[in-house]
């Protein structure tokens, strides 16, 4: 890949993962609720998840979503309501005592979310149509890309986390820490905009 290519997948891969979506919303509030070292099966989640469907996308699965858009419709659909489920849960969490019940997103959870994620799954099919350009060198395209994806997102994630356990010390009073669970949820269904319009 030349580096004028390289620079311009890097500054597209670092502009989409640090902005605010979905994942990093969650995980903010994540980290805010249950700390870092709780949150890391999340941050490994998403990083695996984007890696099997950027992989997947590689594959061809963009092609089938061209040839079958609906696939992609139900897709969006299963998004935004697993992301209206987990904004209630944010903006509910801390409004009684924490129970056995309330845990961040496991592993797996935010794994397979990844596969509906619209910003996520938006993001993997530009690259891969607009960034691989030699049939020859597919493979090496495809591995440059997915190094620059996995980094920036493993950099988005942790910080977003990070983020938000910061803000937990801030927000001492479980009253302070309600308004910020509330303000993260309210922030993920703005986040929804876009993907319902789109």
């Amino acid at each position: 890949m030349e580096t004028t290519n390289l620079l311009a997948v890097i500054t597209f891969a670092m502009v989409t993962a640090f902005t605010p979506g979905p994942n990093n919303l969650m995980l903010a509030a994540s980290g805010a609720n249950f700390g870092f070292i709780r949150t890391v099966p999340h941050i490994a989640g998403i990083t695996i998840g984007f890696m099997t469907v950027f992989l997947a996308a590689s594959a061809g699965l963009a092609k089938l979503f061209a040839a079958l858009p609906q696939l992609y419709d139900l897709l969006k659909v299963l998004s935004v309501l697993f992301l209206i489920y987990i904004a209630w849960r944010i903006g509910s969490a801390g409004r009684t005592k924490r129970s056995d019940r309330d845990r961040p997103l496991s592993f797996t959870q935010a794994a397979l979310f990844q596969a509906v994620n619209p910003k996520g799954v938006s993001v993997i099919f530009s690259t891969v149509s607009a960034y691989t350009t030699d049939v020859d060198s597919l493979a090496s395209e495809i591995s440059v890309l997915l190094t620059v994806f996995v980094l920036t997102t493993i950099g988005a994630t942790t910080s977003w986390c990070l983020f938000g356990t910061a803000i937990s010390r801030i927000f001492i009073t479980r009253r302070k820490l309600r308004l910020f669970n509330v303000t993260m949820a309210f922030l993920l269904i703005l986040s929804l905009i876009p993907i319902i319009f789109n």
